[in-house]
């Protein structure tokens, strides 16, 4: 059994490098073939905005990677090119390739889901590898819904109020495992691609809205408009959290006995604040409605990094900064319901556990 996980950072210097290069050395260790790639450009030697140092990537010898082809010659290892896909970035086309000699690497990968979609199928059917690591970003999460579930690396870069941080990604994990359809209804909506105001009884007639790129205001009044003949509303596209509220706000107890389908969670992360988002679907479970999801991201694990670089205002420059690491990782755990590691501090031997199980011959 093959495996694709995410990792994914909530802003820069959350540890989201450390993490991957953290579970990189436990799978080596444990003699796993892996596929490595990214959504995007990653691996910078340091950051743009403090200029503090960032780790890059170290791989060894058959690890299977997908980057860009500018990107082959920036690291220090050494590359047995399989493929030059189609799949065009800045940085040139995505190359698929096997390391002859360790060493650093510098990762740019394909940016959309169906282009990752390719990538995994080549490293897991073609190449035989038992586990691929996706490195992302929240900012630019919408790929990673074609992995099996996704680590969630954050902390006080993102926000050092350690109380807000955790609300946030206690609604991020509630947002990722909303409940999936039946397979039956999976079946039904996986080819719909407009609006679908579906209606109770079998008899009556199905209407379909067209959208743009995403939810607008004459697409919320018509949804509103039909509301009462329908008992599922399907939404595919991208929902803002103004357009959800907006539609709440007409809505109200109509939902009652109605059920809010939308195709993945990140149709609601990509749309806005995570607190907001969840406070606008408690409301409709509020007034007797419901949400369920085609196909959720199960949220594996987070990891927590106190760091964050604070800024000298006497100076006029960063120096490393900290929060409380106790009370992060103590809040954490008391309010998501997850591994939660400090890798820094713990490793990622806990985290990857039942993760390895799955893999092992």
């Amino acid at each position: 059994m093959s495996l694709i996980i995410g990792i994914a950072g909530t802003a820069k210097n959350t540890g989201k490098t450390t993490t991957t290069s953290s579970i990189l050395d436990e799978l080596y260790n444990k003699k796993i073939l892996i596929g490595l790639t990214s959504i995007g450009y990653d691996g910078e030697e340091t950051d743009n905005i403090t200029g503090l140092p960032k780790p890059r990537l170290f791989v060894k010898k058959n690890t299977i990677l997908a980057t860009a082809e500018k990107c082959l010659k920036a690291g220090s290892a050494d590359y047995d090119i399989l493929e030059t896909t189609d799949i065009m970035t800045p940085l040139g086309r995505i190359c698929i390739v096997r390391v002859h000699k360790e060493g650093l690497a510098v990762v740019a990968g394909p940016n959309k889901g169906s282009q990752l979609k390719y990538v995994e199928n080549k490293m897991i059917n073609e190449l035989n590898c038992k586990v691929v690591l996706v490195d992302g970003a929240l900012n630019r999460i919408a790929p990673m819904i074609e992995t099996d579930g996704v680590i969630i690396a954050t902390g006080a870069s993102r926000n050092v109020n350690i109380d807000i941080l955790v609300k946030e990604t206690k609604a991020l994990h509630e947002l990722l495992n909303l409940p999936e359809v039946s397979k039956e209804e999976l079946q039904y909506f996986t080819d719909i691609s407009k609006i679908a105001l579906i209606p109770k009884k079998i008899h009556e007639k199905t209407s379909f809205l067209n959208y743009g790129s995403l939810i607008g205001n004459d697409i919320v009044k018509e949804i509103i408009d039909k509301i009462k003949c329908a008992e599922t509303v399907f939404i595919p596209a991208l929902i803002s959290e103004f357009a959800l509220k907006k539609l709440n706000d007409g809505l109200g107890t109509l939902w009652a006995n109605k059920t809010l389908i939308i195709k993945d969670p990140i149709k609601l992360i990509t749309g806005g604040n995570p607190e907001t988002l969840i406070n606008e679907i408690k409301k409709i479970k509020f007034n007797g409605g419901n949400v369920k999801t085609l196909k959720n991201l199960p949220l594996l694990a987070i990891t927590v990094n106190p760091f964050y670089p604070k800024y000298r205002f006497d100076i006029d420059s960063y120096e490393p900064g900290y929060i409380d690491r106790e009370e992060l990782v103590d809040k954490m755990r008391a309010s998501v319901d997850v591994p939660i590691i400090d890798i820094k501090h713990e490793g990622s031997l806990r985290l990857l556990k039942s993760i390895l199980n799955l893999v092992q011959p």
